[in-house]
């Protein structure tokens, strides 16, 4: 009976060496392989003859994965019944019949009989897939690693319940003047102490949300500056831990380029002004030549009276008087508008009424220009919503869209201007400007608004360019329409004052 249980004894763990999926093989004492299953068999492709009786070392085990050799004393296989002790390895490689090696885990295990150690078994397993996936992860996280430290924004990693900083690139920490090591001991509590609230409410939408972005959010550097910073975010889940990824792009130098071009463009624009009004000198000397002349001729009078003596003229005195103080006054009104409009300063955005604009504009320039022969009219919008605007730089709008109507019209008979204000449908408040001149043709229609693009022989081509610039920088739009009878209508339109608040 007791013979029959060890016959079934070793008939089973006979079959569960040969169904295992490991490699498992023997060595005696002198490392000489006493037996092996066929999964070993496979992987190493030595057939169960070629490897008994034979030092397993020197078949499979020979070499190290760069060639180099390995010598048998070092090998944890042998120590296995040297010190009688299990010696689990791994980044090893066993070698093939055909001379190929594969990388390998095994376990070396010393066999006792009645306490001897008689040899050792050796459990191993091809973890050449494992190897591979482990490489493709690791070749992807440098990937992503030196992405990410290539990009010129700072990308840091936070913990969604504490705000804990898990990771942080080298930008982050080069433009907030932490190292790595110091940064990740903070949370973002600490690099957005002043903003607690406003942070909070961005962080709970990426959460919700899965992601966000924010234009109103700055980071403060350890020397105390207030970086502006444009953010956005996504939800993660690493580890079963949420995490958000931040991703802020330093506006400092956004900032500087914009503040820097809206000098550009209000040079530009002030240059614009003075040079229609250099066109316009000689005409403003005739306008002002009559109140003058005025003024002039009622002081002579005033002062002939008074040497006369004549008692019944002088009664006339205060008549005279008035009359020249009137047109001294209307003499200092076109100075005055003249100064205004050529003024340089900042953008000094008021509440202003659009009629009132548009007739100081109109006025303006038609009290330089020859309009005897055009038919000019304005009609204005009844009670137009307040608006937002920086007075002068809507008037340089309608300055320059009347006078290139004034121009084009020319000398040519039954010529007509209509300057029209109204309020459209969406609340928004339009001026058009329109004539029934010549027009342009269809293809220069297309890049009419294109700097240095004129019909003038003498012009520069950036009045058009300069009144877009700004009435879009108003929140406008400006555009321009040939006539179905002949003529151009140039139209914009701006945000009332209401729209203006909801935006802002």
């Amino acid at each position: 009976m007791i013979k029959q249980d060890e016959e079934l004894l070793q008939k089973q763990r006979s079959l569960i060496l040969q169904a295992a999926g490991d490699g498992v093989y023997g060595i005696d004492t002198d490392g000489n392989t006493t037996f092996s299953n066929p999964a070993a068999e496979r992987l190493t492709g030595y057939t169960a003859e070629e490897m008994y009786g034979k030092p397993s070392h020197a078949l499979i085990h020979h070499t190290h994965a760069d060639g180099s050799n390995y010598p048998n004393y070092e090998c944890p296989i042998y120590a296995a019944f040297n010190d009688g002790k299990v010696h689990r390895v791994k980044g090893e490689v066993f070698w093939r019949k055909d001379g190929t090696s594969f990388p390998v885990e095994y376990v070396s295990t010393p066999i006792l009989d009645e306490g001897k150690i008689v040899g050792a078994v050796v459990a191993f397993h091809d973890v050449t897939q494992q190897k591979a996936a482990e490489d493709a992860l690791r070749e992807s996280e440098e990937r992503y690693r030196k992405i990410v430290e290539a990009t010129h924004d700072l990308n840091f990693l936070i913990r969604a319940d504490d705000g804990a900083i898990l990771d942080a690139n080298e930008e982050t920490c080069r433009v907030l003047g932490y190292s790595r090591e110091e940064i990740l001991g903070k949370k973002s509590q600490d690099i957005h102490g002043h903003q607690i609230e406003e942070m909070q409410e961005f962080l709970d939408g990426v959460i919700t949300d899965g992601r966000g972005k924010s234009d109103k959010i700055t980071c403060v550097a350890q020397n105390g500056e207030r970086i502006p910073v444009l953010c956005s975010a996504s939800l993660l889940r690493l580890n079963g831990v949420e995490c958000v990824l931040i991703m802020a792009q330093d506006m400092r130098e956004a900032i500087k380029a914009k503040k820097r071009t809206s000098k550009l463009q209000s040079d530009l624009s002030h240059g614009s002004r003075l040079g229609a009004m250099g066109e316009m000198a000689s005409g403003m000397a005739h306008e002002l030549n009559q109140p003058l002349t005025a003024v002039l001729n009622y002081l002579q009078a005033c002062q002939l009276i008074l040497e006369s003596g004549d008692d019944d003229q002088k009664k006339n005195i205060t008549k005279y008087m008035g009359k020249a103080i009137a047109q001294a006054e209307r003499a200092g009104k076109i100075i005055t508008s003249l100064r205004t409009f050529v003024q340089k300063g900042d953008a000094d955005r008021q509440v202003e009424n659009l009629n009132e604009i548009v007739e100081e504009a109109s006025m303006l320039m038609l009290s330089g220009a020859t309009t005897e022969d055009i038919d000019f009219q304005i009609k204005f919008a009844q009670d137009p919503p307040e608006i937002c605007v920086d007075k002068i730089q809507i008037q340089q709008v309608v300055f320059n869209l009347v006078r290139n109507a004034v121009e084009a019209l020319g000398d040519a008979c039954n010529s007509k201007l209509i300057v029209t204000t109204s309020v459209q449908e969406n609340k928004s408040v339009q001026v058009s400007v329109c004539d029934n001149g010549p027009g342009v043709d269809e293809d220069l229609l297309k890049k009419l608004f294109s700097a240095f693009t004129t019909t003038k022989s003498g012009g520069m081509g950036v009045g058009l360019s300069i009144s877009q610039s700004i009435i879009e920088d108003h929140g406008g739009t400006l555009r321009a329409a040939r006539n179905p009878d002949g003529g151009m209508t140039f139209t914009f339109t701006l945000p009332t004052l209401q729209d203006t608040q909801i935006d802002a």
